[in-house]
């Protein structure tokens, strides 16, 4: 697979989440458990294979400016008649467990007591240095495996720098992703007929290294 580069230390994959064995595992009793949870709660709780593990939800201020700048971005550009977006507090259901990603497009649906999405169609994580390994392993696996995603997109939060799986004609998502470096181009977002510019997405954000 092509994508970031796996960084080195401790706590950087699933590996590194205390997992918690008092927390319903099934989907939708997880979902009603987080729903009840004090909104000054300090963790994120995900749910993979009948596992919950427990994240900060603590995130530097380029993780957060980059989050915001795609979410404000797709406000812009989708049909709002069709498309809604939002960010981590709307869950996302995977074929195996419950996602909380950084941000998420769904079709619009009058199912306003739902706690996850219905249909996600875009699905975008900014790598942090706790969840770098599972965005582009566990996360990709998950995330495509969801019949109505189109795009998935890891952002990198130190440069200008996207990884992109966009799901092909024949109804697949490639192994490799397609790789955007720097501020110019725009990163294509297959299923919702818009794009996303780089220099957009990272405004605010240093470049990297010259190489």
């Amino acid at each position: 697979m092509s994508g970031p580069n796996e960084p080195n230390g401790a706590g950087l994959s699933e590996r590194g989440q205390e997992p918690y064995g008092d927390i319903p595992t099934d989907p939708d009793a997880f979902l009603a458990w987080g729903a009840n949870l004090d909104r000054h709660h300090p963790y994120k709780y995900e749910l993979s294979r009948g596992r919950v593990s427990r994240m900060m939800i603590h995130v530097s201020r380029a993780h957060w400016r980059i989050s915001s700048s795609i979410l404000g971005e797709l406000l812009k550009k989708l049909d709002l008649t069709r498309f809604e977006t939002g960010a981590a507090e709307f869950g996302v259901e995977t074929p195996v467990g419950v996602r909380f990603p950084d941000v998420v497009v769904d079709r619009v649906s009058e199912r306003l007591k739902d706690y996850a999405c219905e249909a996600p169609i875009f699905i975008a994580e900014v790598l942090s240095p706790s969840t770098a390994v599972l965005d582009v392993t566990t996360k990709l696996r998950e995330y495509t495996a969801i019949p109505s995603l189109k795009t998935y997109l890891v952002c990198s939060q130190d440069e200008p720098r996207a990884w992109v799986w966009a799901r092909n004609a024949d109804d697949y998502f490639p192994i490799d992703a397609e790789e955007f470096v720097g501020r110019d181009g725009a990163i294509p977002l297959v299923g919702l007929n818009i794009e996303l510019s780089m220099a957009a997405v990272f405004r605010g954000i240093p470049d990297g290294p010259t190489p």
